[in-house]
């Protein structure tokens, strides 16, 4: 129910059985959700900024601003003063950088809730982005950790990124490349704090046993006269009109004990017809012990400890892919297994097992209600993105879903054209032409 905020600095609220939002006046967003069977708070501040928005001599300068947030304040002059004063509300600090947003997160105490508040807006409006070159130190350590000792990056995620999204800033790592992280200075960071870091560009969401008259006026107290405008710059992403039958692959050695692989699909987004059945989809090949990936390539076959599918919904588009490591003798195999689930995929799934898969979610949805953290997120990054997913609706929409909207994703975002590869590690050339040669005649089966 949508009405006019009764709040003095208020100029909308709405209420569900879930959550009540409000929005201020300067365009903040606030989103409250009351769980008064609960001992914690859980507090996050989502940021409308990531590496999507970011150029190639930008790379990274997202996540490298989202660590300067932390350099100090003008109410606390340094990093641990920052954790310090966070700790004294009941938890740690901390924050986390995507494609598409950034977010700052703690844990509060519930009989510290307007403290709480009231440092995630000295965080987020007064940072004074000192100790700049002690932190590019940090994050280059942090970066180099996706490449060997000759230089290489041997990151899957990031060799899969460039080869999937070519010049699309997609491609481009979060953390960026060491390159970039050295170039950036203060003037780079204020820059796209002021562009980004702005009152109808941020989302706050507070979930734990807590009063929601209490809640808005703290958050309105602490928030109500920071002023800003974002300057957005989105790329939107375009794919190739005409699907190529050359399987796309990349490789690179490294001197590893095992082989990391990770087979994907472009998919279409969040907002696709096809979200549902791909989020079901990943549920039947990669979500726990018994799910099929674990069956054929583990219980099975005994080719991996482990694998994992994922899937990452952006606005326009997004990613399906599977990943595990193995003993390099092991590479033919695995590729041969995965491409057979890639087929078998392709057909309708079976009742039970939909069912089962139905009903481990179902579990899910309703143990979150005792996690303020994934309520938190669930809130702040639907509200954020435009994508809201309420525990009911999600439910709803759960227990509608049937096999044929499974195979509609499947036979949509699967098919061979869309399939990417990549395997890093003491592969051998022999092994890596047939590997090519299976991807080549899936590719070319599954276009014909």
């Amino acid at each position: 129910m949508r009405k006019p905020c009764l709040y003095p600095g208020c100029i909308e609220s709405t209420m569900n059985n879930e959550f009540q939002r409000f929005t201020l006046e300067n365009g903040v967003r606030l989103l409250v959700t009351p769980c008064a069977h609960l001992h914690r708070v859980e507090m996050v501040c989502y940021v409308g900024v990531g590496s999507r928005y970011e150029t190639a001599p930008q790379a990274g300068l997202s996540h490298f601003l989202e660590h300067m947030m932390f350099r100090g304040n003008d109410r606390f002059a340094s990093g641990p003063l920052i954790e310090q004063a966070f700790e004294a509300v009941g938890g740690s600090v901390n924050a986390a950088t995507d494609a598409e947003t950034t977010s700052y997160f703690a844990s509060v105490h519930p009989g510290c809730v307007e403290d709480g508040i009231q440092l995630f807006a000295d965080l987020l409006q007064t940072p004074h982005f000192e100790g700049l070159e002690t932190e590019r130190s940090i994050v280059l350590e942090e970066a180099m950790s996706d490449f060997n000792e000759h230089g290489d990056d041997i990151c899957p995620d990031n060799l899969m990124g460039r080869m999937m999204w070519d010049a699309h800033p997609l491609a481009l790592p979060v953390i960026g490349f060491p390159e970039t992280i050295r170039t950036f200075q203060r003037d780079d960071l204020v820059g796209w704090y002021q562009r980004y870091y702005t009152p109808d560009n941020l989302v706050i969401c507070v979930a734990g046993p807590v009063d929601v008259q209490q809640v808005f006026k703290a958050v309105a107290h602490s928030w109500a006269d920071w002023q800003g405008q974002c300057q957005v710059n989105f790329q939107p992403f375009s794919p190739q009109a005409l699907p190529t039958r050359s399987p796309r692959s990349h490789w690179v050695k490294d001197s590893d004990s095992q082989v990391a692989i990770q087979l994907a699909w472009r998919t279409d987004g969040r907002h696709s017809p096809t979200s549902l059945g791909l989020r079901a989809l990943r549920q039947v090949l990669g979500d726990g012990g018994a799910c099929r990936l674990m069956l054929s390539l583990r219980e099975d076959s005994g080719l991996t400890y482990s694998v994992d599918a994922s899937l990452e919904e952006y606005a326009d588009c997004g990613t399906f892919s599977i990943d595990l490591s193995t003993d390099p003798d092991n590479l033919v195999a695995v590729v041969e297994v995965l491409l057979k689930e890639a087929h078998q995929v392709q057909q309708p799934v079976g009742t039970d097992e939909l069912q089962r898969v139905v009903q481990r979610v179902q579990y899910r949805l309703d143990f979150s209600r005792d996690n303020v953290e994934d309520l938190a997120s669930r809130y702040g990054w639907g509200e954020l993105t435009g994508c809201m997913r309420t525990l009911a609706d999600e439910a709803r929409s759960w227990q509608g879903v049937d096999a044929a909207q499974v195979l509609d994703a499947a036979q949509t975002c699967l098919r061979p054209e869309r399939m990417y590869f990549v395997c890093v590690g003491p592969w051998r050339t022999k092994d890596r032409e047939r590997v090519e040669q299976l991807l080549a005649e899936y590719v070319q089966q599954g276009c014909e």
